[in-house]
């Protein structure tokens, strides 16, 4: 069985732990002198003197008329931070003592105090100390004549320069300044001037501009107001503004019609040169807001287009699916279905998820025969239009449905605009165009294939391709489909 306790392993410098003594009380009540064993366990050759011998009635005054002081001889100046923590636990204690017996014992006060600064005097840090304590065997930092320490010097040098510091510093806080704060009313009305300068020299530039395109403008002088805030204006942008014969873009842009006048005067007038001689404008050249706006939406592939509809379609994914534009995304297509910029008219959008029909087919029962028992690639046989104008039929139920227009689509939904009439409102009850819509029969259009969309479901429509749905296209299949028998043929 192996022992409880093992041997401590020996190491290589056993030899060199130093062995200390606590100092102990001898048997007679004083205090014993530690015993100091250095590094070859040799015991160094000690002279002491306590104070009293053994039994505590020496005195202060007995040490004060000794030839020598009460010191302790060093042992080896070398020696180690833990001899010399001995040795002034050895020294405190005898000072200890020596204030316990022959200076609290006296009656009087002053010859106590007496006895304490004799005591100080006399008293000297073992030399064990010395390698600890920086400053031995004196009572202040500057008695020392030996040693000499740099950081204390140098902590008096910055605490000198410190004082004088804060002197200068408080003479001159002391001091009168002839710092005035700003006045901030002048501040303010200099900013208040600056603003009108700019504003007037914004509008001056712009009548300038004016000069340079309009014809027969080239050196007028603008009107101003009668202020100097307008004169200073003007005479800073005076310099810059065209003069009477100047050349500026209006006048050549003059010269060049009528030099193209009389030319076309010379050429001959016939019915086929009639609309290029009376200078009648293209169609490109009599485009308004909204026709310009329609030409833009036709070119869906290019850089303008395309990067406003991909904004457009990520804003509309944002919002919820039926909400109320405040205004049409497409203004000119919404004026071509009926929508005016009036009270009474709605724009609602609202998006539809693209794709079949899937048909219902409650616990996999399709019924019927195999070719009509599909599931996945039915086609519903109304446009995703018509869906999106129920839909939104349904959420305003108290308004009619007009019509509704395409605006944007990705590859999961189809965006679309529709224009809705509120039927109650004085606007469009008084208005001769719009009020048929205010009849009771008229109500959810869109759910019985009234709309524009609607009827294309139907099949109604004019030509020769509609003859043979001329009523509708399940009219029609009825009418074909139903046997009338009469009773009297």
């Amino acid at each position: 069985m192996a022992p409880l306790t093992r041997k401590r392993k020996q190491i290589s410098h056993d030899d060199e732990i130093e062995d200390t003594a606590v100092p102990d009380r001898n048997p007679d009540g004083s205090w014993s002198q530690p015993c100091f064993r250095t590094n070859s366990h040799e015991f160094k050759k000690t002279r002491t003197r306590q104070f009293g011998d053994g039994d505590g009635t020496s005195s202060v005054r007995d040490a004060r008329h000794a030839s020598k002081p009460v010191t302790t001889v060093s042992y080896d100046e070398r020696a180690t931070p833990h001899e010399a923590k001995v040795a002034l636990v050895g020294m405190a204690e005898g000072v200890k003592r020596a204030l316990e017996t022959d200076v609290f014992s006296k009656s009087s006060t002053s010859q106590a105090l007496s006895d304490i600064e004799t005591l100080t005097l006399l008293f000297e840090f073992p030399l064990e100390v010395h390698p600890v304590l920086p400053y031995w065997n004196m009572s202040r930092p500057d008695a020392v004549d030996a040693l000499t320490n740099d950081v204390y010097e140098q902590a008096k040098l910055a605490l000198l320069d410190y004082r004088r510091r804060v002197s200068d510093y408080e003479q001159l806080d002391g001091s009168s300044s002839d710092i005035t704060f700003p006045s901030w009313i002048q501040w303010e009305k200099d900013s208040t001037d600056l603003y009108e300068l700019n504003r007037s020299i914004m509008l001056l530039s712009i009548k300038i501009v004016e000069q340079n395109v309009i014809p027969h403008m080239a050196g007028s002088v603008p009107e101003m107001r009668d202020d100097d805030v307008d004169q200073i204006a003007w005479e800073l942008l005076d310099a810059c503004r065209p003069r009477k014969e100047t050349v500026t873009w209006g006048s050549v842009a003059q010269a060049i019609l009528q030099t193209l006048s009389g030319i076309a005067t010379l050429l001959p007038r016939g019915k086929d040169l009639e609309a290029r001689t009376n200078f009648r404008l293209s169609l490109s050249a009599k485009m308004g807001a909204l026709k310009y706006v329609e030409e833009l939406q036709k070119k869906k592939q290019s850089d303008l287009m395309s990067f406003l509809l991909r904004v457009r379609c990520w804003e509309y994914r944002q919002l919820n699916v039926i909400h109320r534009a405040s205004r049409p995304s497409r203004p000119d297509k919404a004026r071509r279905l009926g929508y005016k910029a009036k009270q009474g008219y709605v724009i609602y959008r609202v998006r539809v998820r693209r794709g079949g029909r899937k048909r219902p087919a409650p616990k996999g029962a399709t019924y019927g025969k195999p070719t009509n028992q599909g599931i996945n690639q039915l086609k519903y046989q109304r446009s995703l239009k018509a869906t999106a104008e129920e839909r939104v039929g349904r959420r305003c139920a108290n308004l009619r449905v007009l019509n509704s227009y395409w605006i944007n689509q990705d590859s999961t939904y189809k965006y679309y605009e529709v224009i809705l009439v509120d039927p109650q409102h004085k606007a469009i009850r008084i208005d001769p165009r719009i009020n048929w819509i205010v009849n009771p029969v008229h109500k959810h259009r869109e759910a019985r294939g009234l709309t524009a969309t609607g009827k294309k479901s139907r099949g109604l429509n004019k030509g020769h391709r509609y003859n043979k749905t001329r009523a509708g296209r399940r009219k029609t299949w009825l009418r074909h489909n139903t046997t009338s028998l009469w009773r009297y043929r």
